[in-house]
């Protein structure tokens, strides 16, 4: 067993330490989650018959987001293991739901939709923006063959967030769906920010991640559905488990998932996810002004996600790895993607602003 625990210790220590990393839209899970997920940690949400409890977890946590979104009565919700999961889900049912195969979607949406695309021949009609996705695009791209709308609320490359409030009034007054990928914003944008992502607004869908900013366990996540009637689009009935139907995409879903976002959700509260969100941005503006004083260009953030320009991205990168820096890079747009997730600190900033400006020069 000895020589076993050397080999995973070897094998960890090959892995970034979080300390070091700027460029992912993951964080240190919260230690309530942690405890929670262990406790958990053999139970599958596929077979919810078996484990009760866990599924009332699943439900609770479910009912925390929904209040968060201001989900209608009317509402479904789905735990899934991320953004990637959910998208595509959302996308299958709006498609059986329209019997039409196109979705209108910003450029700088997420990969899992080129994803769906090729799962459930669909077609893309991408709308090319440079920041963000805004209603006056939306109301031109749409067709008698148009499924669904899909807004970002915190894109990958910028942390932007679509014109949702008002890309929602064209979709109802043309009777499309429209789905909302928050995978990223939907834990920092109700803190922070006065934008209607949510059910307020006249959407269909909504997924987030707790695994992201909710600081949960990985694999979490989550998709709320307008209505719940919709799910039995994707209902099949599952015979070789004690649980007769399945409506998800997964079969075997990790129980400790559900409890680990449960913990940490019940354990912060909304207030603590407040406070939480309000540091990073700022964290965020801390290295705006460091970037100021240094000269280095960005583009002026709306979240936790600072892009910062540069020529040559992926020299950019190789130098700042060397220096054990894992930043996100984007060459498409010209950016090194700087994402101010809750492990990062003043401190660390400091160091990453002192070692880019050396390898900018």
């Amino acid at each position: 067993m000895q020589k076993l625990i050397e080999v995973l210790n070897k094998a960890k220590e090959k892995d970034a330490n979080f300390n070091r990393i700027f460029g992912s839209m993951c964080t240190v899970p919260h230690e309530m989650a942690r405890k929670a997920y262990e406790m958990f940690i053999e139970t599958n949400l596929g077979d919810y018959e078996l484990f009760k409890g866990t599924k009332e977890l699943e439900e609770k946590a479910i009912q925390w987001i929904a209040k968060l979104f201001h989900a209608p009565s009317s509402y479904a919700g789905l735990l899934t293991s991320g953004g990637t999961e959910s998208n595509i889900t959302a996308l299958w049912i709006f498609k059986k739901l329209s019997g039409k195969n196109e979705v209108v979607l910003p450029k700088q949406a997420h990969f899992s939709f080129i994803k769906a695309s090729s799962l459930l021949d669909l077609k893309l009609n991408v709308i090319e923006c440079k920041y963000r996705m805004n209603a006056s695009d939306v109301k031109k791209h749409i067709s008698s063959s148009t499924s669904c709308v899909v807004a970002i609320a915190g894109n990958t490359p910028f942390g932007y967030v679509d014109e949702i409030e008002e890309i929602a009034e064209i979709c109802s007054e043309e009777n499309i769906f429209l789905h909302v990928d928050a995978a990223f914003g939907g834990f920092i944008i109700p803190f922070i920010s006065n934008k209607l992502i949510d059910f307020r607004a006249k959407i269909s869908s909504i997924c987030v991640d707790a695994h992201k900013m909710g600081m949960a366990c990985i694999p979490c996540g989550f998709l709320l559905l307008k209505e719940k009637k919709w799910l039995e689009e994707i209902r099949v009935r599952s015979r070789c488990t004690h649980t007769r139907f399945q409506a998800s995409l997964l079969g075997t879903r990790p129980g400790a998932a559900a409890a680990g976002a449960y913990a940490v959700m019940h354990y912060l509260g909304y207030k603590g996810y407040e406070t939480i969100a309000k540091k990073c941005m700022e964290n965020t503006a801390y290295m705006i002004k460091l970037l100021d004083r240094e000269g280095i260009k960005y583009v002026e953030p709306e979240l936790n996600l600072i892009a910062i320009k540069t020529k040559n991205v992926g020299m950019m990168v190789d130098k700042l790895s060397k220096l054990n820096w894992y930043v996100g890079a984007d060459e498409e747009n010209g950016i090194i993607r700087i994402v101010i997730m809750p492990h990062v600190s003043k401190e660390m900033i400091n160091k990453f602003v002192s070692d880019l400006k050396k390898v900018m020069e």
